[in-house]
């Protein structure tokens, strides 16, 4: 059910309320990563990070990380990604869950991973919250915990994740934490499908074999619903 895709899935360019200047800089880093100039976009972000920026700290994390305009280093990637998650940037926070998720430039620590995913899903962070809840779901890092899991999967679902739309709908169908629910399993699978999770189909078939076709037609119209008005006002 669980393909590396989805986990190493990284979130590392911000623009928050900044400074002009600073947005500028930024994003003019950005604009020349785009292009492939890598080395320009470090020269536009470093002395933002050095002057503690978490955004731009982050951003030279990611270079670091990926050897984009300068030797991978992953020792040098979670010292920047550390500073901007000590400097309280979720996406920052998540990276560092994910060296130690890894083991890239660390001792692989599912407990230390879980705990850098927790700070950023507590700021709402979807790629954070759909890890935590898989690591309630497996019990990585963390006692096992199906409702918990279940929990943080449909937060990262509303916020139309489709990593957690699959992984919540395959809860609802295995009947992991509660009772089987069938319809629910589909409806949400269904969206995933429609995100583009091609997994789905696994989940969907199997949901499907107890529903009525009044139900799987309806939950087939919920689901495209819910993907041309948005998630949370589709399913609140």
């Amino acid at each position: 059910m669980h393909t590396l895709k989805h986990i190493f899935y990284l979130l590392f360019f911000v623009v928050s309320s900044l400074a002009y200047s600073q947005t500028d800089r930024l994003e003019a880093g950005l604009a020349a990563m785009e292009r492939g100039h890598y080395a320009t976009a470090i020269r536009s972000w470093m002395p933002l990070a050095e002057d503690g920026v978490p955004e731009a700290q982050n951003n030279i994390g990611h270079m670091y990380e990926e050897g984009l305009g300068v030797p991978q280093n992953y020792i040098l990637a979670m010292n920047w990604y550390r500073q901007a998650a000590d400097n309280g940037l979720p996406e920052a926070q998540h990276n560092m869950g994910l060296l130690y998720y890894h083991g890239y430039g660390v001792a692989q620590n599912l407990v230390e991973s879980f705990s850098w995913f927790k700070k950023a899903a507590d700021e709402g962070l979807m790629e954070s919250e759909y890890m935590v809840g898989l690591a309630y779901e497996r019990g990585d890092g963390v006692s096992l915990d199906y409702a918990l899991a279940r929990e943080y999967l449909l937060k990262s679902a509303k916020k139309n994740y489709s990593p957690a739309q699959l992984m919540y709908a395959f809860m609802l169908q295995a009947g992991e934490g509660d009772d089987s629910d069938s319809y629910n399993g589909y409806l949400w699978g269904k969206i995933a499908e429609l995100n583009g999770e091609d997994e789905a189909v696994n989940v969907t078939s199997i949901a499907s074999l107890p529903l009525d076709q009044e139900d799987i037609d309806k939950a087939n119209q919920t689901a495209e619903l819910c993907i041309s008005q948005g998630i949370e006002t589709c399913m609140d």
